[in-house]
C-alpha cells in the first residue's frame, strides 16, 4: 500500500494541468522563437544557390551494352573526361577536380523496364540541358566499335554481303528451273525443298548485313525516349527547409522550458538540491 500511495504522490506530481501552466507561463518565447528561426531560416532558403534538374529516358532495344553497364559508362572518365573538354567545365581547376564535381551532377539508374533515366543537376535550367545532351552524345560515341573490333566487322559484314548475294543467284535460278519443269513432280519436289532452305539463308545472311551495319555505326540519338527537359522550376525545397526548421525550434524551445521548470522544482529538495551541486561541479571540472 505504501509503494502504491507513493507512486500515486509521484505521478500526481506532474499532472497535464501542470504542464499546460508551464506552456502558458512561457507561450511568447514558444511562439516567438520558432517564428524568429523560421523567419532566419526563410533568410537562409533564398541565399542557397538553386538547383535545377533537367530529365532524360533512353531506351536500349539493341544495344552492345546492358542499361547497368550505361549506368557505369556514363560517370566514368571516358565521358565526363569528353564533356568537361567539349563544354570547357575546367575553370581554373585539374581535370580530376572538374570530373569528380560534374559525376556529383549525375545520377543514372536503370530500371527493371530496360530504360536508363539520366538526370543532370546545375545552377540554371540551360546549363542543365546542355550538359545532359553532352552526357548522352558522349556516351553514344563509346557504342561505336574500337579499331580492332571494326576490322573484324568489316570483314563480317563483306562476307555476309557476299554470301547473301550467291544466295538470291541460288534462288533466282531455282525458282527460273521449277517454273520449267512443271511436268516433272519429283524434281519440282526437290527444287521446293532446295528452295525453301535457301530462301531460309537468304533471310539469315541478310539479318546479320543488317545487324553488323547498325553494330559498325554504333548507337544514335534514335535511341532517346525522351529529350533531355529544359526545367522549369528549382529542386531547392526552401518551403521544406523552413518548416522543419520552425518545427525543430519549436520542439527544442518546448524541451527547453520543461527542463528548466523541472529544475527549478528540484532546487526545493533536499537530496535533489545535492544532485544538482554535483551536476554543477562536474560540469565545471570539465571546462576547467
Amino acid at each position: 500500500m505504501d509503494e502504491a500511495r507513493e507512486m500515486y504522490e509521484v505521478n500526481a506530481e506532474v499532472s497535464p494541468l501542470d504542464l499546460l501552466v508551464v506552456v502558458a507561463e512561457n507561450l511568447k518565447l514558444l511562439i516567438l522563437g520558432p517564428v524568429l528561426i523560421g523567419l532566419l531560416a526563410l533568410a537562409v532558403s533564398y541565399a542557397l544557390p538553386q538547383r535545377f534538374v533537367s530529365q532524360s529516358i533512353l531506351a536500349l532495344p539493341a544495344s552492345p551494352q546492358t542499361p547497368t553497364q550505361v549506368t557505369a559508362i556514363m560517370v566514368s572518365p571516358l565521358v565526363l573526361d569528353s564533356v568537361v573538354a567539349s563544354l570547357r567545365l575546367t575553370e581554373g581547376r585539374s581535370l580530376q577536380v572538374a570530373r569528380a564535381a560534374l559525376a556529383k551532377q549525375i545520377n543514372v539508374t536503370a530500371g527493371k523496364d530496360g530504360l536508363v533515366r539520366l538526370d543532370v543537376t546545375a545552377k540554371t535550367p540551360a546549363t542543365a540541358q546542355t550538359i545532359s545532351n553532352a552526357v548522352i552524345d558522349s556516351w553514344l560515341v563509346t557504342t561505336a566499335p574500337s579499331a580492332r573490333e571494326r576490322l573484324d566487322l568489316e570483314a563480317r559484314l563483306a562476307y555476309a554481303k557476299s554470301a547473301l548475294f550467291s544466295v538470291r543467284g541460288l534462288l533466282e535460278r531455282l525458282m527460273s528451273e521449277s517454273t520449267s519443269n512443271l511436268n516433272r513432280p519429283m524434281t519440282r519436289g526437290e527444287s521446293g525443298i532446295t528452295m525453301v532452305a535457301a530462301g531460309e539463308l537468304q533471310a539469315r545472311y541478310f539479318s546479320e548485313v543488317l545487324t553488323t551495319t547498325r553494330t559498325l555505326q554504333g548507337l544514335s540519338r534514335d535511341v532517346i525516349m525522351q529529350p533531355p527537359t529544359l526545367p522549369t522550376e528549382s529542386a531547392t525545397n526552401g518551403g521544406l527547409f523552413v518548416l522543419l526548421a520552425t518545427l525543430g525550434a519549436g520542439f527544442a524551445l518546448l524541451l527547453w522550458v520543461f527542463v528548466r521548470e523541472a529544475w527549478r522544482k528540484a532546487a526545493q529538495d533536499r537530496e535533489a538540491t545535492e544532485k544538482q551541486a554535483r551536476v554543477r561541479a562536474a560540469v565545471s571540472r570539465q571546462f576547467n
